[in-house]
Protein backbone atom coordinates (compact mmCIF):
# COMPACT_ATOMS: atom_id res chain seq x y z
CA UNK A 1 0.00 0.00 0.00
CA UNK A 2 2.92 2.22 0.16
CA UNK A 3 2.94 2.84 -3.46
CA UNK A 4 -0.15 4.78 -3.86
CA UNK A 5 -0.68 8.13 -6.21
CA UNK A 6 -1.13 10.90 -4.22
CA UNK A 7 -3.70 12.47 -3.20
CA UNK A 8 -5.71 9.36 -1.83
CA UNK A 9 -9.01 9.57 -0.76
CA UNK A 10 -10.88 6.76 -0.21
CA UNK A 11 -14.22 5.71 1.78
CA UNK A 12 -15.43 2.89 3.20
CA UNK A 13 -19.19 2.04 4.16
CA UNK A 14 -19.64 -1.63 6.90
CA UNK A 15 -21.18 -2.44 9.29
CA UNK A 16 -20.54 -3.39 13.30
CA UNK A 17 -20.81 -6.59 15.55
CA UNK A 18 -24.36 -4.55 16.60
CA UNK A 19 -25.39 -3.88 13.69
CA UNK A 20 -24.57 -0.25 13.54
CA UNK A 21 -23.05 1.57 9.90
CA UNK A 22 -19.49 2.93 9.96
CA UNK A 23 -17.91 5.06 7.80
CA UNK A 24 -13.72 4.72 7.30
CA UNK A 25 -12.47 7.25 5.64
CA UNK A 26 -8.67 7.58 4.34
CA UNK A 27 -7.41 10.94 3.11
CA UNK A 28 -3.35 10.95 2.06
CA UNK A 29 -2.13 14.03 0.32
CA UNK A 30 1.41 15.82 -0.17
CA UNK A 31 1.63 18.87 2.15
CA UNK A 32 4.04 21.31 3.48
CA UNK A 33 6.53 19.08 5.51
CA UNK A 34 7.28 21.84 8.43
CA UNK A 35 3.65 21.15 9.22
CA UNK A 36 2.82 17.85 8.40
CA UNK A 37 5.60 15.85 10.05
CA UNK A 38 7.50 13.50 10.28
CA UNK A 39 7.35 13.32 5.90
CA UNK A 40 5.29 15.43 4.87
CA UNK A 41 2.12 13.84 4.28
CA UNK A 42 -0.85 15.43 5.70
CA UNK A 43 -2.75 12.30 6.87
CA UNK A 44 -6.58 11.92 8.15
CA UNK A 45 -8.18 8.10 9.07
CA UNK A 46 -11.44 8.46 10.72
CA UNK A 47 -13.63 5.47 11.83
CA UNK A 48 -17.44 6.78 12.35
CA UNK A 49 -20.09 4.95 13.61
CA UNK A 50 -23.79 5.70 14.21
CA UNK A 51 -25.14 6.51 17.41
CA UNK A 52 -28.03 4.31 17.47
CA UNK A 53 -29.24 1.65 14.88
CA UNK A 54 -31.12 2.37 12.34
CA UNK A 55 -30.44 6.38 12.89
CA UNK A 56 -28.97 8.92 10.34
CA UNK A 57 -26.90 10.28 12.88
CA UNK A 58 -22.83 9.53 13.24
CA UNK A 59 -19.88 10.41 15.40
CA UNK A 60 -16.32 10.10 15.11
CA UNK A 61 -15.15 7.32 17.27
CA UNK A 62 -11.29 6.98 16.72
CA UNK A 63 -9.05 9.65 14.56
CA UNK A 64 -5.32 9.49 13.34
CA UNK A 65 -3.66 12.41 11.88
CA UNK A 66 -0.65 14.40 11.77
CA UNK A 67 0.48 17.74 11.96
CA UNK A 68 2.87 20.40 14.18
CA UNK A 69 3.43 20.13 17.01
CA UNK A 70 2.39 16.09 17.44
CA UNK A 71 3.16 14.64 14.44
CA UNK A 72 1.36 11.38 13.98
CA UNK A 73 -1.22 10.87 16.97
CA UNK A 74 -4.29 9.13 18.15
CA UNK A 75 -7.74 10.58 19.41
CA UNK A 76 -8.79 7.56 21.29
CA UNK A 77 -11.06 9.54 23.81
CA UNK A 78 -13.76 10.49 20.85
CA UNK A 79 -16.56 11.62 20.55
CA UNK A 80 -16.33 13.16 23.80
CA UNK A 81 -12.65 14.70 24.11
CA UNK A 82 -11.31 15.33 20.83
CA UNK A 83 -8.26 17.65 22.14
CA UNK A 84 -6.96 14.42 24.00
CA UNK A 85 -3.78 12.94 21.68
CA UNK A 86 -1.50 10.17 22.41
CA UNK A 87 1.32 10.09 19.82
CA UNK A 88 1.69 7.11 17.74
CA UNK A 89 5.48 6.30 16.88
CA UNK A 90 5.27 5.97 13.19
CA UNK A 91 8.07 7.77 10.91
CA UNK A 92 5.54 7.13 7.48
CA UNK A 93 1.72 7.20 7.07
CA UNK A 94 1.84 3.52 6.37
CA UNK A 95 3.15 2.45 9.88
CA UNK A 96 -0.04 4.96 11.02
CA UNK A 97 -2.46 3.29 8.58
CA UNK A 98 -1.09 -0.39 10.06
CA UNK A 99 -1.81 1.37 13.54
CA UNK A 100 -5.64 2.89 12.58
CA UNK A 101 -6.49 -0.79 10.60
CA UNK A 102 -6.03 -3.03 13.51
CA UNK A 103 -7.19 -0.30 15.33
CA UNK A 104 -11.05 -0.52 13.40
CA UNK A 105 -11.32 -4.16 13.45
CA UNK A 106 -11.15 -4.30 17.19
CA UNK A 107 -14.21 -1.56 16.83
CA UNK A 108 -15.89 -3.70 14.36
CA UNK A 109 -16.37 -6.43 16.58
CA UNK A 110 -16.83 -5.16 19.87
CA UNK A 111 -19.95 -6.73 21.22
Amino acid sequence: MTNIQLPFKHERVVFDKKGKICKIEIMIETADPKIYKPDGKKCVFRFIREKNVNEEDFEIIFLIDNHEPFGFHEHQKLPDVHDAREIIHATEWSQAWYIFDARIKELLNEA
